[in-house]
């Protein structure tokens, strides 16, 4: 514990002597190591949830492939929390187009067309209909592809982030073409007024561990909603609080008056919101007009 807290700390503090800009809440551990691995590794590294502990480490990302659903490191309240980053396939051990088309027809493409049949003995996977062209196979089908992929998450309100490699900047860039692939499709989809967020890592977090509070308490039948006029009412157990959008204009009742409510984006206004103080549950009005 002692030895994995203290390189931490000084990853930590060598980030502060350079100038970056880093939160002593997050870390990323290379290659999500001290987390748990099936099959070679079925449980954390007993010491990381102390050191993370001692360091005040909050959030450690993981692999979301590996661990889609955030956990917690350790039995201690309070303990760290994971936060699953979806990796992306623009490969960590290549640095040109050639070789990351070659790499990826080893992985999906038969054995009988040259690859690994990887492709072929996991269910999980598909095989290509034939090895893409090395000079032109990562432009027009790997980037495509893998820029649909991190879209469809974007576009199915994952809050996940994708996690991606030093080397992909290196050499080639090959990690641009997809970042503004994806870019591009979604400004083409998508009005200014519905911008791309970058959540912090420890807000990803906080939005995951939201999400399955609630998710819990609407599965054990704990949320009641109904309008009545223009008021909206929203109860849920105590500590839960309720993802709510509502029109530009909603005021939310305070214990003495009201506040505008909630964060403008597309044209409307939403929150994780909780009754106020005094309150049960949370009273939105809604606009007239």
């Amino acid at each position: 514990r002692a030895e994995l807290s203290a390189q931490i700390r000084d990853n930590h503090n060598w980030a502060v002597r350079k100038g970056i800009s880093v939160d002593r809440s997050e870390l990323v551990t290379g290659e999500h190591s001290g987390l748990r691995t099936l099959p070679q590794q079925p449980v954390d590294n007993p010491n990381l949830a102390g050191a993370l502990a001692d360091n005040g480490v909050k959030w450690t990302g993981s692999d979301n492939s590996r661990e889609p659903q955030q956990r917690a490191v350790g039995t201690a309240s309070g303990a760290a929390k994971t936060v699953p980053r979806h990796p992306m396939n623009v490969y960590y051990n290549v640095g040109t187009a050639a070789e990351m088309a070659d790499e990826y027809n080893w992985i999906y493409t038969s054995r009988a067309d040259g690859g690994s049949g990887i492709c072929e003995s996991n269910p999980a996977s598909t095989c290509l209909p034939a090895p893409l062209p090395t000079a032109t196979g990562y432009a027009d089908h790997i980037v495509p592809q893998e820029a649909r992929t991190a879209l469809s998450h974007v576009l199915g309100n994952d809050p996940r982030p994708h996690y991606v490699h030093q080397s992909n900047l290196a050499e080639e860039r090959l990690l641009y073409p997809v970042l503004d692939r994806v870019l591009a499709d979604y400004r083409a989809l998508f009005a200014p007024s519905a911008p791309l967020v970058n959540p912090a890592q420890r807000d990803v977090g906080t939005e995951l561990t939201r999400r399955a509070a609630w998710d819990q308490a609407l599965a054990a039948g704990k949320v009641t909603a109904y309008r009545i006029g223009t008021a909206v009412t929203v109860k849920a157990p105590a500590g839960v609080t309720a993802p709510v959008t509502a029109p530009e204009g909603t005021r939310k009742r305070l214990a003495l008056g009201t506040a505008a409510f909630g964060t403008p984006y597309a044209g409307t206004r939403s929150a994780w919101t909780a009754p106020e103080p005094l309150q049960t549950s949370v009273t939105l009005t809604l606009p007239t007009a």
